[in-house]
């Protein structure tokens, strides 16, 4: 028989650990939580977001640029589950500089790939092709060719997506739909 753990467990486990000031795997745990997480299902957010408040004001007062870069990176992939796609943003962007300072390829890609469809969201297409080849790149340097190819079929998607926007645009203009 197979157990399964929901996201709660998990989060709580997160919790657990971070009493323990084990940080690693609290932020592990959380992410894991995060991956389970129904947002049609959560009516207490704020737990979310002020448990990493308290992580990442640990790491910054402890001067843990590493765990802190990971705690953005995972505030912003909750900020992007509650659909405050904003806040997610400017997450992301700090933990990519933290994690570009420290020369953290891995985490940066991943980083570029959750900012990446952050900027989708909020239409920004161009940005977001520009995102996704960027992590391509690292992915590439690195011998992830999964990853490389995911990302691919994203950025031709994208393009896709684009071109027909542009034709649907100028059909638009051309009849003098969007004068009505």
């Amino acid at each position: 028989m197979v157990t399964s753990i929901d996201h709660q467990e998990l989060f709580e486990k997160s919790k657990k650990f971070f009493e323990d000031k084990d940080l690693d795997n609290t932020i592990d745990h959380y992410e894991k939580a995060i991956e389970r997480l129904d947002r049609t299902k959560i009516t207490n957010k704020s737990d979310y977001i002020n448990f990493l408040e308290a992580i990442l004001e640990y790491c910054r007062e402890n001067s843990f640029p590493e765990q802190e870069a990971l705690v953005l990176r995972a505030l912003g992939r909750t900020y992007s589950i509650f659909k405050n796609h904003t806040e997610s943003m400017k997450c992301h962007y700090q933990s990519l500089k933290i994690q570009k300072k420290l020369g953290k390829k891995v985490e940066t890609a991943e980083g570029l790939v959750f900012l990446a469809e952050d900027l989708e969201v909020s239409g920004n297409y161009d940005s977001t092709v520009e995102t996704f080849q960027e992590a391509s790149e690292i992915f590439q340097d690195l011998g992830k060719l999964k990853k490389v190819k995911d990302i691919t079929k994203e950025i031709n998607r994208l393009k896709e997506f684009i071109k027909e926007m542009v034709e649907d645009e100028y059909l638009l203009h051309k009849f003098n739909v969007d004068k009505y």
